[in-house]
């Protein structure tokens, strides 16, 4: 896995390969070199693929958004992630009343999401108290990687990735 911010952007990791606390905004080419390929099983291939396909069609929608990119996918530190877990960001100003097109709702709707991706996606305005508190929340670790084999330390935090579209 690469951990050179020289000339790439991205922070180098920390002595528990994890990215260091906070979120750094990156690619989606360095999300691919950094999380998305092949350890010791195709897990990490296949979780990239699954966010590439959902960000590409939210491009294609063109919706002002952007995502932050959690899980043990965002942990180099374990080599068979289980998931994405997703902090869906919408603008400020985003209008919750306005009519949405049918497949721009299922671009934002956490139970289509969950159904075509297998992601569980976190829906909040930029810059609100519920962005924070879940940023918060996620750069906390699972205790289950505090176990054998990964030992992480239980007060260990972690980055997470936030990829602007």
């Amino acid at each position: 896995m690469a951990n050179d911010s020289n000339d790439s952007g991205v922070p180098p990791l920390t002595e528990y390969k994890l990215l260091p606390e906070g979120v750094c905004t990156l690619t989606l080419a360095q999300v691919e070199r950094l999380f998305g390929s092949f350890q010791r099983s195709d897990r990490r291939v296949k979780l990239y693929q699954q966010l590439s396909e959902y960000v590409t069609e939210l491009r294609q929608a063109k919706l002002n958004v952007s995502l932050i990119v959690n899980g043990s996918f965002v942990m180099p530190a374990v080599d068979d992630p289980e998931d994405i877990d997703l902090i869906l960001v919408l603008p400020r100003d985003w209008d919750s009343q306005a009519d949405v097109r049918p497949f721009e709702y299922n671009l934002l709707s956490k139970r289509a999401i969950k159904r075509k991706y297998g992601f569980d996606v976190f829906v909040v305005r930029d810059g609100s108290p519920e962005e924070r508190e879940w940023i918060a929340f996620f750069t906390q670790i699972n205790v289950k990687w505090c176990q054998p084999p990964h030992d992480l330390p239980i007060d260990c935090k972690k980055g997470l990735v936030r990829i602007t579209l």
